[in-house]
């Protein structure tokens, strides 16, 4: 009788052993199947924004910006709300709550004289900042201590407005005089202040930056106008 007591003992503590270790097994399995689930893919970006100088209709997004792709100054989605002075209100998502107008406090301008075309001056201005800021319009031009500014050369508007992330570079072509001399009122200039314009394009952003012209001045006159902001110095100088 012991013994087959005994025998009954050790047959019941084998099963319960072997459900315990069978439970183990369950779980360790549950727990390596989870381990091994395969991450999500992540799709591809598809904000970027291209140079507008080329841009043709298909390309622009419906509030009238460029969606191609290009190389330096970029073409972005425009502010959906700014302030007087064409700052953005923070009403975007993502990064363009954070984009600015351009301005000369934020953007070193640079201007030089070249040699073709003739009788004109090609001007630079690139972001120094750390944020990116939209170039609107053609830059305001005052020769000396004029009170109008340079007309804008109508037909170089691009297709959106240039957007110059940190370290990147707008351009603009300045003719001072038109080489058949069909302008009046001519004189001498010794200075070139620039300005940036705001988004409505009725003022500017700032105070001007104010350059001093190559010794013995430009003579300009009433032919004399300015690009809008460029994606690149060749599209600057193309009229």
């Amino acid at each position: 009788m012991r013994i087959a007591r005994h025998t009954t003992r050790l047959a019941a503590s084998a099963a319960v052993l072997a459900a315990a270790l069978s439970l183990t097994a369950c779980e360790n399995g549950t727990k390596d199947t989870g381990s091994q689930a395969p991450a999500a893919s992540s799709a591809p970006e598809t904000g970027g924004q291209g140079a507008p100088s080329s841009a043709d209709a298909k390309g622009r997004t419906q509030d009238g910006h460029s969606s191609k792709a290009g190389s330096g100054a970029t073409a972005g989605s425009g502010p959906h709300g700014t302030n007087g002075s064409g700052q953005a209100t923070g009403q975007g998502s993502g990064s363009h709550s954070a984009t600015v107008a351009c301005t000369n406090a934020r953007v070193k301008v640079t201007a030089i004289k070249v040699n073709r075309p003739v009788n004109h001056m090609l001007l630079t201005a690139t972001n120094t900042g750390s944020v990116p800021c939209y170039a609107y319009n053609a830059p305001y031009l005052r020769w000396d201590e004029s009170q109008a500014a340079t007309a804008f050369l109508e037909r170089s508007k691009p297709q959106a407005v240039i957007t110059l992330a940190p370290g990147q570079s707008a351009y603009a072509g300045i003719m001072y005089r038109s080489a058949d001399g069909s302008g009046s009122g001519g004189h001498t200039a010794h200075s070139l202040g620039v300005l940036f314009a705001n988004r409505a394009g009725n003022g500017s952003t700032g105070p001007s930056v104010r350059f001093t012209l190559p010794k013995g001045g430009i003579t300009t006159d009433s032919s004399a106008w300015v690009t809008y902001w460029q994606t690149s110095a060749q599209d600057a100088l193309t009229w």
